[in-house]
């Protein structure tokens, strides 16, 4: 949750500067570098009091992005301020709950945090940006629960609309059992 306050605060302050004309400082290229110098600091943050902050600080995104609505907006792959609010505070918070669900023995409810994002985001007319990322989660997903042909289809969609991360499919863990599968190598080869 500090994790998530941090980089909502970092969204909340460039919609700031962005509504009032100024310029606006984006997440910086190194970025597991700055989470891994933030998250030391964060140690000992009570729960409670880093999920009151984070929530706070996503009530006030909100609250700027009504008056925003959707406009350009360069923020790290996202390019519009409707994709930098989905992608800082709908999938990024997503990613790490089920990671923490999937540490603890709860996999089907992991799961369904992406499968549910998939939908959301379908009958939500999401950006590209965003239903690449729920597309490829949900691969994922189905990967993992051996529905392979579900898991190709996904794929498939996800590269269409992010041709970008195809880079990163191949080594995928996810996708380890579809690794000897030949639709899925088509899919990823360079």
């Amino acid at each position: 949750m500090f994790h998530l306050g941090m980089w909502r605060e970092r969204l909340r302050n460039g919609f700031a500067d962005f509504a009032e004309g100024r310029p606006f400082t984006p997440p910086p290229a190194n970025i597991d570098e700055l989470n891994d110098a933030e998250l030391a600091n964060g140690i000992g943050t009570p729960l409670a009091d880093a999920a009151a902050r984070s929530d706070h600080l996503l009530a006030e995104i909100i609250a700027l992005y009504s008056k925003l609505g959707d406009k350009p907006f360069e923020w790290g792959l996202a390019k519009t301020t409707t994709a930098a609010v989905l992608r800082n505070s709908y999938t990024h918070g997503r990613v790490h709950l089920r990671e923490y669900l999937k540490e603890n023995g709860e996999g089907s409810r992991a799961d369904v945090l992406f499968e549910n994002a998939y939908e959301e985001m379908k009958a939500a007319d999401a950006p590209p940006l965003i239903m690449g990322t729920v597309a490829y989660n949900l691969a994922c997903v189905r990967a993992d629960q051996g529905r392979l042909d579900e898991a190709i289809e996904a794929l498939e969609e996800a590269l269409q609309l992010r041709p970008e991360i195809k880079e990163a499919a191949p080594t995928d863990s996810d996708f380890e059992p579809l690794y000897d599968d030949p639709r899925f190598r088509e899919l990823v080869k360079g």
